[in-house]
């Protein structure tokens, strides 16, 4: 059964934002199971806190997003990202490939992390 109502797709999706309050970058796409982080650098790569989006109705769809800038070290190739419940540690709770993103030196990555419920 779909979700029939703008209020249950709001609540859902604001749920799924408080849930997942940290993102990551990974060297391997995630799955079932988070991908490897990155480590090291200067200044360090460490997941970041997500401020997500009051829900926006587009249409039938319920949308939230977060953006957040990663450090990532130098001969690093980000593969995906994900969603973790905690800074360190914690429940991993979502993510998926991106595009393949290598850094030869030191640099940095902005990814926005989105959820569209319809």
């Amino acid at each position: 059964m779909a979700i029939q109502t703008a209020a249950m797709r709001k609540a859902l999706a604001t749920a799924y934002g408080s849930s997942a309050p940290y993102g990551a970058v990974y060297t391997t796409a995630p799955g079932a199971a988070a991908g490897t982080e990155p480590s090291g650098g200067s200044p360090a790569y460490a997941r970041k806190a997500l401020t997500w989006s009051a829900p926006v109705t587009t249409g039938s769809t319920e949308v939230i997003t977060s953006t957040a800038t990663f450090d990532i070290p130098a001969g690093t190739t980000a593969l995906g990202a994900g969603l973790h419940s905690a800074a360190t540690g914690g429940t991993y709770m979502d993510g998926g490939s991106l595009t393949s993103q290598a850094f030869a030196s030191q640099g940095t990555f902005a990814i926005t992390f989105s959820l569209a419920l319809a």
